[in-house]
């Protein structure tokens, strides 16, 4: 339930009080008052208990770090493969400094940027310290390390919350390193328009399982993600049927009602984002941007113009960069399309179209429609900026042309499909910037702790591979009978006492071969039944184990997945409480090609 405490029966501060309870006899009159009181007296003792808990528990946190078990092309990529690392212009590491000597090259307009991101910021509530790290572009020398995320609600998988805390790292240790001013930007892919995606979060429930909450409210098909408006009514219901699945704390009252704020105030999804988002980084500063706001959009005038006039070359760029990932991977390449798609996106009638080419020269949408040569195309580009967007492939270059990149933090799917966005780059005379592959981060509760001490189990192997090979292995042990066996054998022999039967039923009544099958299956169930009960029976002391080994993997490897793409950063949140989880983020260290534990 959602209600630590009834709105009525609210905590009140001391001012309102008295720091002894004695100084307002009067009030202890009304039995009503009294009521208020114990009430009050009695969420503040769970509060106190949970903070000695949290407290006494931050003497032990710690960070505990593996190497990073990546597959594949992102594999390669890190380990340096030299077929691999030609793809890309630097290592994902340790060139950072030519990096910077490179952009001093080009002339980026720092002050409209500094302007626009100022602007940007204004109507969220935790901005003060992302505005001082948007000071940091008066400086000519300044540069960003940036990563991005769709808009996912309640900032979507953990894995986003890994991606922001690896840009706010790397930036605050090349600043250091370089003795230049470097902005933490995280880029929100609010132009993206793939709905399904980001409508739902996966959280555990009180059985123990994953459920998805999906968000119902109304949409915009095919509209960006910055277009689609918050319908207030229904995302009060859906933040409630989350609360729900949570365990009840002294936090969840307090955090759900923040988050509710955060939804009432904001315009439309990528905007609630937003506010999450700095509301989690307001420590250490986090910048947003959301390419689809027009202010944005604006300072992307001649990259468009560029990208349509050019737009053979940009296709022709694609396919290089398809056919060589494919001669190398031996396998289709990272990104596909179709041969007329330019690449560019083009907002009609508030949807999100595909703009493609044909062969006379002319430009339209997918279906046919705004038919017309490049030179109208490049006159609307010019007039209305707001109306295009980059693809996942022409996003890259969208970011280089509009920001100093320094680093670029990815995840391993997008360090991979970055393997083909050379062509493009070198075509406009730019180079790939460094692609750092991003931390990965697993949240590991007490419970969990608990459960791999007792079992002598490894973190690092759980949640990367689960449990369930453990926990069969303690059943095995523990199973003096082969109930599957004895099962088969048992039905054998009573099918083949019912056999005889049914020849003689068949000898009388030739028809009844329904009855006979359905009599067989009842008999086939009463075995089956008596087989579970014998499995139950025999692992009847083992169960409590197996069940918290079950667990454990729900926990970390939930629905034999990554925690990282499954669970929210709420959960936990509603859990531990926002200062802790902030003062964990404060103790995550940068570290390369990691998989972090941040143990709760």
């Amino acid at each position: 339930m959602i209600p630590v405490v009834n709105a009525s029966k609210a905590p009140i501060s001391t001012s309102e009080t008295g720091e002894d309870g004695d100084e307002h006899p009067a009030a202890l009159k009304s039995s009503q008052a009294y009521s208020l009181l114990m009430d009050v007296l009695l969420y503040t003792y769970a509060v106190y208990i949970h903070s000695h808990e949290i407290e006494e528990r931050s003497v032990n946190m710690t960070v505990e770090s593996f190497p990073v078990q990546l597959q594949g092309w992102a594999h390669c990529y890190v380990q340096g493969d030299p077929t691999v690392r030609a793809f890309y212009d630097y290592p994902p590491f340790g060139e950072e400094d030519r990096r910077w000597r490179e952009l001093q090259n080009y002339d980026f307009k720092r002050d409209h940027l500094r302007k626009a991101l100022y602007q940007y910021h204004q109507k969220y509530d935790h901005r003060a310290k992302a505005l001082e790290q948007i000071d940091k572009l008066q400086d000519e020398r300044s540069v960003v390390v940036v990563g991005g995320q769709q808009a996912g609600l309640l900032t979507g998988p953990i894995y986003t919350i890994s991606k922001a805390l690896s840009v706010l790292l790397k930036a605050e240790e090349e600043e250091k390193k370089l003795g230049i001013p470097v902005l933490p930007i995280f880029w929100i892919a609010g132009e993206d328009h793939d709905w399904e995606e980001v409508n739902h979060i996966f959280v555990h429930n009180h059985d123990g399982g994953v459920s998805k909450i999906k968000y119902e409210g109304r949409t915009n098909t095919g509209a960006p993600v910055s277009e689609q408006p918050i319908d207030l009514p229904a995302m009060q219901w859906w933040l409630q049927s989350v609360f729900r699945n949570y365990r009840e704390t002294p936090y969840s009252r307090r955090l759900h009602d923040q988050l509710a704020s955060f939804a009432k105030q904001s315009a439309n999804v990528s905007d609630f984002f937003a506010e999450v988002m700095l509301w989690l980084f307001r420590r250490q500063g986090l910048v947003l941007i959301d390419p689809q706001q027009p202010l944005f959009r604006q300072l992307m005038t001649d990259t468009w113009t560029q990208l349509i006039e050019d737009n053979d070359q940009v296709r022709r760029a694609f396919t290089s960069a398809q056919e060589s990932v494919e001669r190398v991977n031996d396998t289709r390449a990272f990104l596909e399309a179709t041969e007329d798609h330019t690449h560019l996106f083009y907002s009609a009638e508030g949807k999100r179209e595909k703009l493609v080419a044909h062969p006379d020269g002319e430009l339209s949408l997918h279906n046919g429609l705004y038919k017309m040569s490049r030179a109208d195309w490049l006159r609307e580009a010019k007039n209305h900026p707001e109306k295009f967007s980059a693809n996942v492939y022409t996003r890259p270059l969208v970011q280089e042309m509009l920001l100093p990149v320094l680093t670029f933090v990815a995840g391993p799917g997008e360090a991979a499909y970055w393997s083909m966005v050379g062509p493009l780059f070198h075509h406009y005379g730019r180079r790939v910037p460094p692609v750092a592959p991003r931390a990965q981060h697993t949240y590991v509760d007490r419970k969990s702790e608990k459960t791999l001490d007792a079992e002598g189990l490894s973190v690092n192997e759980v949640a990367n591979e689960g449990a369930s090979t453990y926990a069969n292995a303690l059943e095995e042990k523990n199973r003096k009978l082969d109930t599957e066996n004895l099962f088969q054998k048992s039905l054998a022999l009573a099918g083949e006492g019912q056999q005889m039967l049914a020849n003689a039923l068949y000898e009388l009544a030739p028809s009844e071969e329904r009855y006979v099958e359905k009599n067989y299956q009842r008999m086939q169930e009463v075995f089956q039944d008596l087989q579970q009960r014998i499995e139950q029976k025999q692992l009847e002391d083992i169960k409590p184990k197996v069940d918290n080994v079950q667990q454990l993997e729900q926990r970390l490897y939930p629905n034999k997945q990554p925690q990282e793409r499954v669970l929210n950063i709420v959960q936990f949140l509603n859990e531990y409480g926002e200062d802790r989880l902030l003062a964990l983020f404060d103790q995550v260290k940068s570290e390369t090609f990691c998989h972090q534990f941040i143990y709760l």
